[in-house]
C-alpha cells in the first residue's frame, strides 16, 4: 500500500510542535537563571542535550531553519561545555536571541534567511573565540515577558488518547464498586470506635476496683479475713468483665472478617482498575514507526548514502508514555546507524556488498512485562579498540585497564557523554552526545541498552523495555541495616554461597557462576555504608547484568520480591547518584530504589572489594551529619543521599530535637531546614553559634525560602552554606558538605 507522506508528515509536525513547546520551556527557563547567575556545568549540560535534541527533531519534519539555527547554537554550546570557550554574560544575551527566534519559528512565523542567517554566522564566530558581533535583538513573542522568572510547564505531549467506550462501562462498575468499599470502610471504622469506647469503658472500671484491690492485698499480707462486701465487689466485676470479654472477642472476630473482606475487595478493584487504566494507554507500536520513513529518505540524501529501511509488521501494543519517550532516543539510533555505519555506495562495492545499504527495525514482546526493540545495520561496525582509545584519550579509563577489557566491556564505553568515534564533526553527529541521551533516556523507563558489533558487517543496538509504567517489581534487601530496593529486571538469579567460594584474582573478589567468573562487590562498599563484621554465615548474593555485564553484588538479607509503586525523588533531587527513585512499603517505611547501570559504574570505581580477611582494614570512622527537617519525605531522601555518600546520618523532626540531638551526640555536620515547628533553622543556627562547644559545628541551610533578605539573614546567623530547594541537586548539596568537611 502506498504511505501518503504529506498525511505522514503533517501527523509528525503535530507531535513536533508539542515536543518542540517543552523543551523551549526548559530553555527559557534555564537562559533565565544564566541572567542570575553564571551557568553551572549542569546548567550547561542540560541546555546542550536541549538544543541538540531540538535540532533532531526539526531535522525529522523538514524545517531546516530551526534545524540550522539549532545547530550553529549547539556549536557554541560545546565550545563553552567542553572549557574552549569562557562563559561572558553577552553570550546569555546571544542565546536568549536565539531561543526568542526559535520560539517566532515554533508559533508559525516565517524565518527570512537573512533573519536567522545572520544569527547563525554571530553563533559561530563566537564559538571560534571571535568578538561577538553588535546584538541582533529579538524581541520577544506578544504576551511573553522578556526576562520575568518561567517555570517550565509540565510536560504537555500526547495530552489526549483515545478509550474505546466499553472500557467506560468497566470503569463505571468499579467506581460502584469503590463506593461500596468507601461505605464498609465507614461502617468498620464507626465498630473499631465503638470497641475502642468499650476497652476504655473496661480500662476505667478496673481502675475503679483499685482500692478494693489494695485493701484485699492488706487484708493478705496481716493474716485477716477479706471483708465480704469486698469479695462481692470484686466478684460482680469478675462476672462484668468476663461479659465484656466475650462481647469484645466476639465483635473483634466480626470486624476481623469485615476487614479481610473489604481488603480483598479493594485489593480485587485496584488490579480491575489498575488493568483498565492499563488497556487505556495501551498503543501499537506501528505509531513509533510510522515517522522513521521520511527520516531515513532525508538522511541519506544528506550523507550521500544509499539506505533500504526495512520496519517489522507487528501489532504489538504498549503503554504511551513509553512510545512516546522512546521516540527521541529511536531517532537517535537511526540517525548514528547512517551517519556513522552505512558507508557510502562506492564503499560498499569495494567492500563486496549490495550498494544500498540495509536498516532493519525489530520489535517482538519478550516477556509478560518486556518487549524488545532491535535496531540493525549492514554497515560498516563499531571498532572497540577505537572505542578504548578515545576512553583512554577522554580520562574515562587508564591505559592500563583498557587492555583488561573485553569487546562487550569495550563497546559501552559509546554509551558515556562526550565519547565519539567519529573524526569529522557535522552537523548530524559527531559530538559524542548522542548515544548518553539514548542511554539516559531508556534507564530513565527502567530498560536497558546493549550493542553488538560485527568489524565490516555491522551493528545492532537491544532496547529491553517495559511493555508498560504502572508495573514495577523489585527484589527488596538489606545493607548495613537499611532496606534498598532493586529493580527485578536487572537481577538474573539470586544465590546463596558459602564464604569459601569467593576467590581472589589479581586482588579482587569473584565468584563463579555457571563456569563463568563474575567479580563480585560488596553492595554496601559500592554505597559507601559499613560493611557488616565476618560471622562464618553463607554471602547473600544478587547476579546482576547490566549493558552485556555481568557482576555479583553482596547484600546482608535478601527479603523477597514485590510490586512497588516508584516514585521519582522530585525537583529537588532530580538525580541522585546509584537512586533511580524511592517506594513506600504498605508499612509506610521509605525505601530508595537503586539504579543498575550507576551501581555497575560505581563498582567499577572501586577499589576492589572488602571481603572477609580485608574487612577490618579497610574499616574507617565515617563523618556523622544531623539532618533536621520537619517533612518525613524530605527527611527521608536527605538521609538516603549523604549515606549513600559515605556518612553516617542521625535525623531530628525539627529544631528543638536537632538541639538536643546537638547537646548529647557528636557530630561533624548540620543540615537544616528553616521552616520548622518549635524552632526555625534560623534560631537553631543562632543557638549553635552562642553556644561554646557547637560555634564551630558546619551548618547548612537548605530552603524554599530564596529571597535576598533570607540569604543575608542566613549569614548574619551564622550559616556556612545556604542552598535553595528549588535549585537543589545532588552535587551541590554533596559538594557544599564536601567542602566544609
Amino acid at each position: 500500500m502506498a504511505i501518503d507522506r504529506e498525511a505522514l508528515r503533517q501527523r509528525l509536525l503535530s507531535s513536533f510542535r508539542e515536543e518542540a513547546a517543552e523543551r523551549l520551556a526548559v530553555l527559557e527557563h534555564e537562559l533565565l537563571r544564566w541572567q542570575q547567575a553564571p551557568p553551572q556545568q549542569e546548567s550547561i549540560e542540560t541546555v546542550f542535550r536541549e538544543v541538540h535534541s531540538l535540532k533532531g527533531a526539526a531535522r525529522a519534519v523538514g524545517l531546516t531553519e530551526l534545524e540550522r539555527l539549532s545547530h550553529a547554537w549547539e556549536t557554541l554550546l560545546s565550545a563553552l561545555k567542553r572549557g574552549q570557550l569562557e562563559f561572558q554574560p553577552p553570550l546569555t544575551e546571544i542565546s536568549r536571541d536565539v531561543l526568542r527566534l526559535l520560539q517566532r519559528a515554533h508559533a508559525g512565523e516565517s524565518l527570512a534567511e537573512a533573519q536567522y542567517g545572520e544569527l547563525c554566522r554571530a553563533l559561530e564566530a563566537v564559538a571560534a573565540g571571535e568578538q561577538p558581533a553588535p546584538r541582533i535583538m529579538v524581541p520577544p513573542l506578544p504576551g511573553m515577558p522578556a526576562s520575568a522568572p518561567v517555570e517550565p510547564p509540565p510536560p504537555a505531549r500526547g495530552d489526549s488518547v483515545r478509550v474505546p467506550v466499553q472500557l467506560f462501562d468497566a470503569f463505571l462498575y468499579h467506581g460502584e464498586a469503590l463506593t461500596q468499599s468507601k461505605l464498609e470502610a465507614q461502617a468498620l471504622r464507626q465498630q473499631l470506635r465503638a470497641m475502642q469506647q468499650d476497652f476504655q469503658t473496661l480500662k476505667q472500671r478496673r481502675t475503679s476496683l483499685a482500692p478494693l484491690l489494695r485493701l484485699l492485698r492488706e487484708n493478705l499480707a496481716d493474716g485477716a479475713a477479706p471483708r465480704p462486701d469486698t469479695l462481692h465487689g470484686l466478684l460482680d466485676y469478675l462476672d462484668w468483665n468476663q461479659d465484656q470479654l466475650d462481647r469484645l472477642h466476639f465483635n473483634s472476630n466480626q470486624q476481623a472478617r469485615a476487614g479481610t473482606h473489604l481488603a480483598a475487595g479493594l485489593a480485587g478493584l485496584a488490579d480491575g482498575f489498575a488493568q483498565g487504566l492499563h488497556e487505556v494507554l495501551q498503543m501499537p507500536c506501528q505509531a513509533l514507526l510510522d515517522g522513521l520513513l521520511p527520516v531515513v529518505d532525508d538522511l541519506a540524501r544528506q550523507t550521500g548514502k544509499r539506505v533500504r529501511l526495512q520496519l517489522p509488521d507487528t501489532a504489538l501494543q504498549v503503554d504511551k508514555r513509553i512510545l512516546d519517550d522512546l521516540r527521541t532516543p529511536l531517532h537517535h539510533l537511526v540517525r548514528n546507524a547512517i551517519d556513522h555505519g552505512i558507508e557510502t555506495p562506492a564503499a560498499r562495492l569495494a567492500a563486496g556488498k549490495a550498494e544500498s545499504g540495509t536498516l532493519t527495525v525489530e520489535i517482538q514482546q519478550e516477556s509478560g512485562s518486556h518487549f524488545l526493540l532491535r535496531l540493525r545495520d549492514d554497515g560498516g561496525g563499531i571498532d572497540a579498540e577505537q572505542v578504548k582509545a578515545k576512553a583512554v584519550e577522554l580520562g574515562l579509563l587508564a591505559a592500563s585497564e583498557a587492555g583488561l577489557l573485553d569487546e562487550t566491556q569495550a563497546l559501552s564505553y559509546i554509551f558515556e557523554s562526550g565519547l565519539s568515534t567519529s573524526r569529522l564533526l557535522t552537523d548530524l553527529s559527531g559530538r559524542g552526545l548522542g548515544l548518553a541521551i539514548v542511554r539516559e533516556a531508556v534507564e530513565k523507563l527502567g530498560g536497558r541498552i546493549g550493542v553488538q558489533s560485527r568489524p565490516g558487517r555491522g551493528c545492532e543496538f537491544s532496547l529491553r523495555l517495559p511493555l508498560s509504567r504502572s508495573s514495577f517489581r523489585a527484589v527488596l534487601v538489606r545493607v548495613a541495616e537499611r532496606l534498598f530496593g532493586m529493580p527485578a529486571q536487572a537481577v538474573e538469579r539470586t544465590l546463596r554461597l558459602p564464604r569459601s567460594a569467593v576467590r581472589r584474582v589479581e586482588n579482587k573478589a569473584t565468584v563463579s557462576v555457571d563456569g563463568q567468573v563474575l567479580p563480585l562487590w560488596s553492595l554496601a562498599e559500592v554505597l559507601g555504608l559499613p560493611a557488616a563484621e565476618e560471622d562464618g554465615r553463607d554471602l547473600h548474593l544478587l547476579l546482576v547484568g547490566t549493558e552485556g555485564i555481568r557482576h555479583v553484588l553482596q547484600v546482608d538479607e535478601l527479603l523477597g520480591d514485590q510490586e512497588i509503586t516508584l516514585k521519582s525523588l522530585g525537583a529537588q533531587l532530580k538525580r541522585v547518584r546509584n537512586l533511580l527513585g524511592a517506594t513506600v512499603l504498605g508499612d509506610g517505611t521509605l525505601v530508595p530504589v537503586l539504579h543498575p547501570q550507576d551501581l555497575q559504574r560505581s563498582a567499577l570505581s572501586c577499589a576492589g572489594a572488602a571481603f572477609a580477611s580485608n574487612l577490618p582494614e579497610r574499616r574507617r570512622e565515617r563523618q556523622r551529619i544531623l539532618v533536621a527537617e520537619d517533612s518525613f519525605t524530605s527527611r527521608g531522601l536527605l538521609k538516603a543521599l549523604l549515606e549513600t555518600a559515605g556518612y553516617e546520618v542521625q535525623t531530628a523532626n525539627d529544631g528543638l530535637d536537632a538541639w538536643n540531638a546537638l547537646k548529647q551526640g557528636q557530630f561533624d555536620l548540620l543540615v537544616s531546614d528553616i521552616e520548622m515547628p518549635r524552632l526555625d533553622g534560623f534560631a537553631l543556627t543562632s543557638k549553635i553559634r552562642a553556644d561554646r562547644t557547637l560555634a564551630e559545628l558546619p551548618v547548612v541551610l537548605v530552603t524554599a525560602l530564596q529571597s535576598a533578605e533570607d540569604r543575608a539573614h542566613g549569614l548574619d546567623v551564622g550559616a556556612n552554606a545556604y542552598l535553595v530547594k528549588s535549585g537543589l541537586e545532588q552535587d551541590t548539596l554533596l559538594d557544599a558538605v564536601k567542602r566544609l568537611l
